[in-house]
């Protein structure tokens, strides 16, 4: 009886276990946040509760808080595991906080479902007295054409912003042009009436595929001040001087209203060379010297300066005369601030080593755009470089050895000598030669090959630095995504390995670019899973929410094998 009596209480105990949801307030307007709580009674652990149900109607804003209480009754000690969050409803109407699942020291247990009667505009403060406003320059472009959105919060009360979630839109390249931090307040008018302003956020959005496209809100969760509710009657604190000491802080979320943007294919006409430019440019070319000698390095200078969707294409490939080492290209950007449209300036470094004399002229860089303004397609061009090359050095006669004028004079006063005494003899059939005589010959020897061995060495580093670095790409490739399997991670270790394993000449590739460059040179099926898998992982970098990077790493790795095997 003793021992039956602790598993009485235990399982009484157990079986008293029970959960509740409750809000602080079921009557609000659709902008005013609410305290949502689920409490687990006699509970030894916190409570896991799957919120996913209610996400289509709320959102979360902050939370969970935990908190643990107990309480001594009549002798009789109960205890309470406490979460709460703070909600946001994201429309108006009848809405439900449906019955949540939630799992106690191991048992399974329902919330009751909570009704909530959601207003459309709230009573805390008059919607024309605070709102946010997403200000669209144009609601209709082509594909790559720049749309300007604006995110501006008007005020005609006391209040302090808490936080921000800046949009993050799908089907769109993003370019931030302004982000105010913190924002600052001017006044304007509208409709006669005064407000205070302020820009919070100004963005470039390109659309990158053709239909009808939808621009995520931005939310913004602020506390209000409004007046304290006080009794009708009249006394002595009515008196505006002591309206300061009867306000009180309440929270309030803004969020700007859906738009839509429909995006248009180009027009007919389509150059064969067009890889996605759009907006209006300038080409430019140019050399830091047009006079090099033989296997002195110069440096070729490409610049693209205009207004369009600068981050989105690539040049052309470059095709330099084969008597020309050519490195890999440093490529960097610099944004024109301040501006409405997206402005910058796009340069690429090319390091050239000519290994023949002679007078060349290196490529002409064509490129092909399309101007919205005119809704035409256009063509720009660089000039045509000239570079003049000459021997490296005046060499003496080919028994030199390369070695200069100069070096050759060090030399001959190296081994010429005055000789100032007599010089000691040695008998004919002697065998004894000084150490010296031998360590002299030895270090001559050395001097005069070593010029030429360390010469071809170095031209054999230079010659295969492309394969060697082909050899190692795969590699270093599956090691990266081994290392971090991040979606940004996945992108920029395929098209490192893509650059280094065919020697790509540009460091801005997109999946159009190397579908031209790879085509023929994979199978087809393969080609397109890699195009494919490059553009998930350009949509989950922009877009975020789209796609998990549980799997994406594992999938490249094996797609990146097979494409190697046919390298």
């Amino acid at each position: 009886m003793r021992l039956l009596l602790p598993i009485i209480l235990l399982f009484q105990l157990v079986s008293g276990q029970s959960v509740t949801a409750s809000v602080d307030v079921n009557q609000l307007a659709v902008n005013e946040t609410f305290t949502f709580k689920i409490e687990a009674k006699d509970a030894n652990n916190m409570p896991r509760i799957n919120l996913a149900p209610l996400e289509k109607n709320f959102t979360i804003i902050s939370g969970p808080t935990q908190q643990t209480s107990y309480q001594w009754i009549n002798g009789k000690a109960t205890s309470s595991k406490t979460l709460t969050w703070t909600l946001v409803p994201n429309k108006k109407g009848q809405l439900t906080i449906p019955a949540l699942a939630v799992t106690v020291d191991g048992e399974k247990l329902k919330t009751k479902p909570i009704r909530m009667n959601v207003k459309g505009s709230g009573q805390v403060v008059n919607k024309d007295e605070l709102f946010l406003l997403a200000e669209i320059d144009q609601d209709e472009v082509y594909v790559g054409e720049q749309v300007t959105v604006t995110y501006k919060l008007y005020t005609r009360v006391q209040m302090s912003l808490e936080d921000i979630k800046y949009p993050e839109s799908v089907g769109f390249w993003t370019e931030e042009l302004s982000v105010p931090r913190p924002p600052r307040f001017n006044q304007t008018t509208i409709n006669g009436v005064l407000y205070n302003v302020a820009t919070l956020y100004k963005v470039a959005l390109f659309p990158t595929k053709t239909g009808e496209l939808e621009l995520t809100p931005m939310t913004v969760r602020c506390n209000v001040q409004i007046p304290k509710k006080r009794k009708r009657q009249r006394s002595v604190f009515d008196d505006p001087f002591f309206n300061s000491f009867f306000n009180e802080t309440v929270q309030k979320v803004l969020r700007t209203e859906a738009r839509r943007i429909r995006v248009k294919p180009y027009p007919a006409g389509q150059p064969a060379n067009f890889t996605g430019a759009v907006g209006e440019f300038k080409l430019t070319a140019s050399v830091d010297t047009d006079k090099v000698k033989t296997n002195e390095a110069v440096t070729y200078y490409v610049e693209l300066q205009g207004t369009g969707n600068l981050n989105m294409f690539s040049l052309p490939k470059l095709n330099f005369p084969e008597t020309m080492d050519v490195f890999p290209p440093t490529a960097s950007f610099e944004q024109k601030q301040l501006w409405d449209q997206f402005t910058g300036n796009m340069k690429w470094e090319y390091i050239l080593i000519p290994r023949q004399a002679g007078r060349v002229f290196l490529p002409r860089i064509e490129l092909a755009y399309f101007n919205p303004k005119d809704e035409q397609f256009h063509s720009i061009r660089s000039r045509s470089v000239e570079l003049n090359i000459s021997p490296a050095k005046d060499q003496l006669t080919s028994g030199t050895s390369g070695f200069t004028k100069e070096e050759i004079a060090l030399l001959g006063q190296d081994i010429h000598y005055n000789v100032t005494s007599s010089p000691t003899w040695v008998e004919r059939g002697s065998r004894e030669i000084p150490i010296w005589v031998w360590t002299s010959y030895i270090l001559a020897a050395g001097l005069f090959l070593a010029p030429v061995t360390l010469t071809r060495y170095q031209q054999q580093r230079i010659a295969t630095a492309g394969q060697r670095m082909s050899h190692r790409a795969l590699k270093r490739a599956l090691k990266s995504l081994q290392t971090q399997s991040s979606i940004e991670n996945v992108s920029s270790t395929i098209y490192t390995y893509l650059k280094e394993r065919w020697q790509l000449q540009t460091d801005k590739m997109d999946p159009l670019y190397v579908e031209q460059e790879l085509s023929g040179i994979i199978p087809p099926e393969e080609l397109e899973d890699l195009i494919q898998l490059l553009k998930d992982c350009d949509a989950g970098r922009y877009a975020p929410g789209i796609m998990t990077d549980q799997d994406i790493a594992g999938t490249a790795g094996i797609l990146l094998k097979k494409v190697d095997s046919h390298a």
